[in-house]
């Protein structure tokens, strides 16, 4: 073999390597928007699902719970009374308990999905339910906060009640999934009208 054909082949392999390198890389890429994507989209849907169930529900339990019109906000659920009673519960997943019947019973709500994995058994500290869903790959730990807003300032939070309350759904994926946790911040919020 001469030194032409010698120069023909390192130059095939170098090549080679180049393309195998970026081949790689772009495998690499691919997964990391392949996994972006799941997240965005599996979010997306936790968080809207959430929103919807809760628009759902009653503004306040004394709205569903008086005959009369309701003029006064003071007689509305204090702000530290905001979050569902002893009797209720998420979907009512508590012997003994009901439904949330209203819209400020979401908050400090915390939900779970995970994988049907047999070996993701470990209940997650805190959670007030877990779901299991086939086709995700990680967890998604979905928490809700609701506040009284003022129609001026729907990005702070009322120390009295209004007419307006706002739901503030954060879905997180935890580390180790993709070396990162993601965290989408969906808000929403209801209105009483009367």
């Amino acid at each position: 073999m001469g030194l032409g054909q010698s120069m023909l082949v390192v130059a095939a392999l170098s090549l080679l390597g180049i393309l195998i390198l970026n081949s790689n890389r772009t495998i690499m890429e691919t997964n990391d928007i392949q996994n972006d994507s799941e997240f965005g989209i599996t979010a997306v849907s936790l968080a809207t699902s959430l929103v919807e169930e809760s628009m759902g529900k009653m503004f306040d339990a004394v709205v569903a719970d008086t005959s009369n019109t309701l003029t006064d906000s003071t007689l509305l659920t204090p702000v530290a009374g905001l979050g569902h009673s002893v009797t209720e519960s998420y979907r009512g997943n508590v012997a003994g308990t009901n439904d949330f019947n209203d819209f400020d019973d979401y908050n400090n709500l915390f939900l779970v999905y995970k994988s049907t994995n047999p070996a993701d058994t470990v209940h997650t500290p805190g959670s007030d339910y877990e779901f299991k869903v086939p086709g995700i790959r990680s967890k998604y730990f979905v928490r809700a906060k609701v506040y009284y807003v003022q129609p001026t300032n729907l990005n702070g939070t009322s120390a009295t009640p209004t007419w307006h309350k706002k739901i503030v759904i954060t879905v997180t994926r935890p580390q180790p999934f993709a070396n990162k946790a993601d965290t989408l911040i969906f808000p929403a919020v209801m209105s009483f009208w009367n």
